[in-house]
C-alpha cells in the first residue's frame, strides 16, 4: 500500500455523523468504557469507538471487490482499513496482510478485527475480515448483493473464526 495514495476527503456530513456516533459510543459504553479507562486503555477505546462509528455510518452501502469507499462501496478489508484510518490508525490493505501484520488477541473487544478463512483465503491467510462491535456482533462488507451489514459474530460462513487482531496494539 502506498503511503501517499490519494484519499477522497470525508464529507462534512460524514465527519459529523462519525463524530456524533463515536461520542455516543464512548459516552454510552458504560461499564466497558469505565473498565477500559481503569485499565489504561482510554485512548485506545476512543479510537475503537471512532472506527466503529465510521463502519456504522457505512451500513447499507454496496459491496465491491477492492472497494475502499471511494466509489461508495467497500470490500471487507477496505471497510476495516478505512474505519481504522478514520481513527488515525493505518492498516494494511488486504485481510491477509492485516492478519499477518497486526497483534493477535484471544479475547476480542469492540474495535478488534475478526478473521475468517473466506472463499479466497485459508487459516494462515484469511480471506475475510470484519469489525467487532460487541461480544456477539460485527460489521462486515460481506459479499456482492449484500453489502455492509451487521451480523452475529459467528456469521461469516461455515469456515469458522481464524482469530482476532487488535489494530492499536504493537
Amino acid at each position: 500500500m502506498s503511503r501517499y495514495r490519494y484519499r477522497r476527503p470525508m464529507s462534512a456530513s460524514t465527519k459529523a455523523g462519525v463524530a456524533a456516533t463515536a461520542a455516543a459510543l464512548v459516552l454510552g459504553a458504560g461499564r466497558v468504557h469505565a473498565h477500559a479507562a481503569r485499565a489504561g486503555h482510554h485512548r485506545e477505546s476512543r479510537a475503537a469507538a471512532v472506527a466503529i462509528a465510521y463502519a456504522r455510518h457505512q451500513l447499507g452501502k454496496p459491496y465491491c471487490w477492492g472497494g475502499t469507499g471511494n466509489g461508495g462501496c467497500f470490500d471487507c478489508s477496505g471497510l476495516a482499513m478505512e474505519a481504522w484510518l478514520a481513527a488515525g490508525v493505518h492498516l494494511p490493505r488486504t485481510s491477509q496482510d492485516q492478519w499477518a501484520g497486526l497483534h493477535h488477541v484471544s479475547s476480542p473487544r469492540p474495535g478488534d478485527l475478526v478473521f475468517f478463512p473466506g472463499s479466497d483465503g485459508s487459516w494462515s491467510a484469511p480471506g475475510h475480515v470484519a469489525l467487532v462491535i460487541s461480544a456477539h456482533r460485527m460489521i462486515q462488507a460481506y459479499a456482492p448483493g449484500v453489502g455492509v451489514i451487521t451480523s452475529p459474530l459467528s456469521g461469516a460462513g461455515a469456515g469458522g473464526i481464524v482469530g482476532y487482531a487488535r489494530p492499536w496494539s504493537k
